[in-house]
């Protein structure tokens, strides 16, 4: 299966964001220019304007790749809308920088979006790599189990909701190609922060258009230490707060409403917990009775409890239920990876 090409205007605005770190920039824009299908532009949206990393994107001498930074730090999200605003093609690919794809990687998924203009995206499996570039094919195999893509055949899928919303099933700022016009660019605000993939995935999802899915592994995700999922802070979890509170909102998804509903009890209990971690114990109780207000439940009532007891003993609780959660977590992840290779 080979890309139809155009000789007048590339069709992908390849949207690279990047934020302070140069580690590994250079081995992801390596990677675009390697690609198979040839009609795209870069468009490297730095949210440190740094030096360093317009230096990067200098240095490269073959590639349509225009480098743009903002004066002050936006955030991931806004960082992402203001470049996007500025790409003039038809399809947007977005490439965190410390990831890679693979070579087919454009060519395999522009075309189903080329073959039938309805699809609204199409979207890949992909890798785990370590931070020197190495895969490891057991925490690959975890990841696709997790997230249920192990349950999906290549083709079209037309009833992708829960995929999208429940499951978190779409990887799409690693693995995934989408028409620009299919998403209000408006509704991607500063508070959906990192979570802005999962947030475009429901977007796209609330438009009822059929996806192409391709069940290979055609892009690299990074795991180190200086990535973004790994970053600890008490409000970090406010994201997906504000997420299932706006999905509820908009009532984008009538048929999963009770389930958005737990979702949003958990997101904010899982909110209040982790202010308190951070010892910011009036926040936490925010979070805790705003979860009890959405539904009863005993996770929300112990957190409240936890902000009342002296600091020595909180802290005791704390550390023993995540000892419970890490060994639950492990057993949990081998029993997913097993049951995926049978």
């Amino acid at each position: 299966m080979r890309t139809r090409q155009t000789d007048i205007l590339p069709l992908v605005s390849v949207v690279v964001t990047v934020y302070d770190r140069i580690q590994f920039l250079r081995n992801a824009l390596q990677g675009v220019l390697e690609q198979t299908f040839r009609s795209f532009e870069i468009i490297v949206t730095d949210d440190s304007n740094k030096s360093e990393i317009k230096s990067i994107c200098n240095s490269f001498r073959q590639g349509d790749i225009h480098y743009r930074a903002n004066s002050s730090p936006l955030g991931v999200a806004l960082n992402l809308r203001t470049a996007i605003s500025q790409a003039k093609r038809k399809y947007i690919a977005i490439l965190n920088d410390d990831d890679v794809w693979e070579p087919e990687f454009l060519e395999l998924l522009v075309t189903p979006l080329i073959d039938s203009p309805e699809r609204v995206l199409a979207f890949s499996d992909h890798w785990i790599i370590l931070e020197d570039g190495q895969i490891d094919v057991d925490r690959t195999d975890e990841n696709t189990a997790l997230y249920r893509r192990n349950t999906l055949q290549e083709g079209e899928i037309h009833d992708w909701e829960r995929l999208a919303v429940l499951d978190h099933a779409i990887p799409l700022a690693v693995a995934g190609v989408f028409p620009k016009n299919a998403i209000n660019w408006d509704l991607l605000v500063g508070d959906v922060a990192g979570a802005y993939d999962f947030w475009l995935s429901c977007l796209l999802a609330s438009t009822r258009r059929p996806v192409y899915y391709i069940p290979r592994c055609l892009s690299k995700y990074r795991v180190h230490g200086l990535m973004e999922t790994a970053r600890k802070t008490a409000d970090k979890g406010e994201a997906m707060v504000f997420i299932y509170g706006r999905l509820i909102e908009m009532n984008l998804f009538p048929p999963l409403k009770e389930p958005l509903q737990r979702r949003y009890r958990d997101a904010l209990f899982g909110c209040g917990k982790d202010y308190l971690l951070f010892d910011r114990l009036s926040e936490a109780r925010q979070y805790f009775l705003r979860s009890l207000k959405t539904s009863p439940n005993a996770k929300a009532l112990a957190g409240l409890l936890l902000t009342c007891l002296p600091k020595r003993f909180r802290m005791s609780c704390i550390s023993s239920q995540r000892m419970l959660h890490r060994r639950f977590a492990f057993w949990n992840r081998w029993g997913r990876a097993r049951t995926s290779r049978q």
